[in-house]
């Protein structure tokens, strides 16, 4: 229901917006509708399937008969399986009422992937001032989108936005960014401030990388798929404060730990995952529990203290592995005796809705004894 009312606020923002971009001249649509499935088409090519799916059933409200909204669909939904099959939403397509620009591209959706490029140079033959038809030949390929470009300017945002990638790859991100502000222009959606971002990013520019991903967010806040990346960005550009907070965590649990404070060490493990941890003792791995959290020891703690805490990130900026170093001293419950202590390890921390979690440690001796077993 979500995602439903999503796309359908979307389609009807965006067709409020649309231009004089046709991408297909005659379609098997009213007037109406063709005007809308064209955009549909134009979201499409941005790679926004959620509004081009949106667009295309407000063309079907529209005009029930429009067979091209039912080709967007089908384009769209190839990319999603939860949304259908690519075959299974061709099936509902009357081709009897398709237009031969319509019945290329119909041809060119129901063509494995192995034959699609002979099967495009031929409805390109058939079909060589369709835009449609053109842009499917154009790929992924620098050279052909800098052709299509240039033969159709008006319709060249999903072009311009390829070009950027292609620039930033090679480390051009003057042009990069030149490239996408021209696909911005040219159409005003989500897509191309997603990749303004990613190419800040590359760039190794978060902050700008979060503002653009900001933007983006905000056109689509409900269900959004540029929410992820939101929080990758807006993490990397605060990886300092982060990484402090992570070691201060990791301290706060040690202390928790030491002093069997159980209220205090829940504040950093997730119900939702339990924590698995491998002792310096060499034992084997086990679950902790609350029971064994305030298990009785048979020694004392003279001194703990943790150092050289170094903190690695998962690529996503959702997993942090904590790497450290400790010193002290314990001594047996039934002894005088004062044991050296002397360890290396790590944590495994991952970011969840409630704050950061430690969800896996490992102890191992290191120039000194580990704790008893």
């Amino acid at each position: 229901m979500k995602n439903t009312l999503l796309t359908s606020l979307l389609a009807f923002t965006f067709i409020l917006n649309v231009n004089a971009q046709q991408w297909i001249e005659k379609t098997s649509c009213n007037k109406k509708a063709s005007t809308i499935v064209n955009q549909a088409i134009t979201s499409l090519s941005n790679i926004e399937a959620h509004m081009a799916i949106g667009m295309a059933k407000a063309a079907l409200i529209v005009d029930e008969d429009c067979e091209c909204a039912k080709l967007v669909i089908a384009a769209a939904a190839s990319n999603n399986q939860d949304w259908g099959s690519r075959s299974d939403k061709l099936k509902k397509v009357n081709v009897k009422s398709l237009t031969n620009e319509e019945r290329a591209w119909y041809t060119l959706l129901s063509t494995p992937n192995d034959k699609f490029d002979d099967a495009a140079k031929t409805a390109l033959e058939a079909n060589p001032n369709s835009p449609l038809i053109n842009w499917l030949n154009a790929g992924q390929d620098m050279d052909s989108n800098k052709a299509f470009a240039k033969k159709f300017p008006a319709l060249a945002a999903g072009a311009y936005n390829l070009m950027a990638y292609g620039y930033a790859r090679e480390g051009d991100y003057k042009s990069a960014h030149e490239a996408i502000d021209k696909s911005i222009s040219l159409h005003d959606g989500p897509n191309a401030l997603d990749s303004k971002a990613e190419i800040s990013a590359m760039e190794g520019d978060y902050q700008k990388a979060f503002s653009n991903q900001l933007k983006a967010f905000d056109v689509a806040p409900w269900a959004s798929p540029y929410q992820p990346k939101l929080v990758t960005y807006w993490r990397t550009a605060n990886k300092d404060n982060l990484v402090k907070n992570l070691k201060e965590a990791q301290a706060n649990v040690q202390n928790a730990i030491l002093e069997q404070d159980l209220d205090e060490w829940k504040k950093y493990i997730s119900e939702d995952m339990m924590l698995t941890s491998g002792d310096s003792s060499l034992t084997k791995f086990y679950t902790q529990t609350e029971e064994l959290f305030l298990a009785d020891r048979n020694f004392t703690w003279e001194s703990f203290d943790i150092n050289d805490i170094e903190v690695d990130f998962s690529p996503e900026m959702n997993m942090a592995v904590l790497k450290f170093y400790a010193k002290g001293a314990y001594s047996f419950n039934d002894s005088d005796e004062t044991v050296d202590y002397s360890t290396r390890a790590s944590a495994v921390w991952i970011a969840t809705d409630s704050g950061w979690k430690m969800v896996h440690a490992n102890w191992a001796p290191f120039g000194g004894s580990g704790i008893p077993q």
